[in-house]
């Protein structure tokens, strides 16, 4: 959307995204909570809705405008582009580990870092930034489904039909992994569908409502998420539909929020320029959790969790700032990487 027609909420909602993404990378490598142990079961909650948040927000901003052709060129240069060229962090990683080997222990994690696995898994995979190779084949999708039926009852069956199916599936172990991303994809473009129906209700909704609507939200989303993540929902149907819910309820509840509070500059901001500050989020909170607990020699793991919660913030709110200063010189100088036309050719 042009900034004339930008709605405020909806990069307001995109911000807040971004800050539970950087909370959410507070952790290690493939999941190991070494730092910050304490903040393990509340991540595991933010987890559960986080991306299907920037989905379902997708939905509300889709549009076919153009054609196929114009769409898909418009797309690959947005989310193609960006994800492969700040994808090569993840490229980084098994060269530094091949000529230092001792950087396995930063790293902090068990992943195999050995570079024809990794090549593989961050080109044709699409497990770098895989939120964006999920969001293009979603946007795909989209456009297929949007273009075949205009019915928001169809549409919002076929997207609830995808979540839960995609849920279930990303939940085996043992099955063989699709390349670029599709089974997340299949996920983004359900949470979209769902956007896509109910974007004209949602731009309408009277904000005390939504603030009640949202406390509401996150109440039961709280009751569902925490035996959920806490592994006392067994896994099978029950796991697999608290998942579901959840992550409908906690995006809602963030959704709700959005539209109660209505402006916030700072976080307007934050979601307006969110293709960068998500591309170099995972860099920055690596560059930052090095910089305090091992440079610095911050040690709170063995604290109560409330102190872990407060290093988790400040942390979190540091990396933002440097993610904005980042953000500053990607628009200024690699603007060919998010799909922007040159600061000089771009309308005023």
């Amino acid at each position: 959307m042009s900034g004339s027609k930008r709605i405020e909420w909806i990069d307001v909602a995109k911000g807040v995204g971004i800050v539970l993404v950087s909370f959410g990378h507070l952790r290690n490598g493939d999941g190991e909570s070494v730092w910050l142990p304490a903040l393990d079961v509340p991540i595991d909650a933010i987890y559960l809705f986080h991306m299907p948040l920037f989905f379902l927000l997708g939905g509300l901003t889709f549009s076919r405008r153009g054609g196929f052709k114009a769409f898909l060129a418009r797309k690959a240069k947005t989310l193609l582009v960006p994800y492969y060229v700040f994808s090569l962090y993840f490229l980084a990683k098994p060269f530094a580990i091949l000529l230092i080997p001792s950087m396995r222990a930063t790293f902090q994690t068990s992943h195999d870092y050995g570079i024809a696995h990794q090549f593989l898994d961050v080109l044709v995979m699409g497990n770098g930034l895989w939120f964006l190779m999920a969001f293009f084949v979603g946007e795909c999708l989209m456009y297929g489904l949007t273009s075949l039926t205009d019915d928001g009852r169809v549409l919002a069956a076929i997207g609830m039909a995808s979540v839960i199916l995609s849920t279930f599936v990303s939940s085996q172990t043992g099955w063989p992994a699709l390349p670029f991303q599709i089974v997340a994809g299949v996920k983004a473009a359900g949470y979209m569908c769902v956007g896509y129906v109910l974007k004209e209700w949602l731009k309408t909704i009277p904000r005390r409502r939504a603030g009640v609507s949202s406390a509401c939200a996150a109440i039961v989303f709280l009751t569902l998420a925490v035996p959920a993540v806490a592994g006392i929902i067994p896994d099978g149907p029950a796991l697999l539909t608290a998942s579901v819910a959840a992550a409908f309820l906690g995006t809602f509840a963030v959704i709700w929020l959005c539209i109660a509070v209505g402006s916030c500059r700072m976080l307007a901001y934050i979601g307006r320029y969110s293709l960068v500050y998500y591309a170099l989020n995972a860099l920055t909170l690596n560059i930052m959790k090095i910089g305090l607990f091992r440079v610095i020699g911050i040690n709170v793991a063995s604290t109560p969790w409330f102190s872990q919660l407060l290093a988790g913030l400040a942390a979190t709110a540091l990396a933002l700032v440097l993610l904005t200063l980042a953000n500053l010189f990607i628009q200024r100088w690699m603007w060919w990487a998010i799909g922007k036309k040159h600061p000089k050719q771009a309308p005023k």
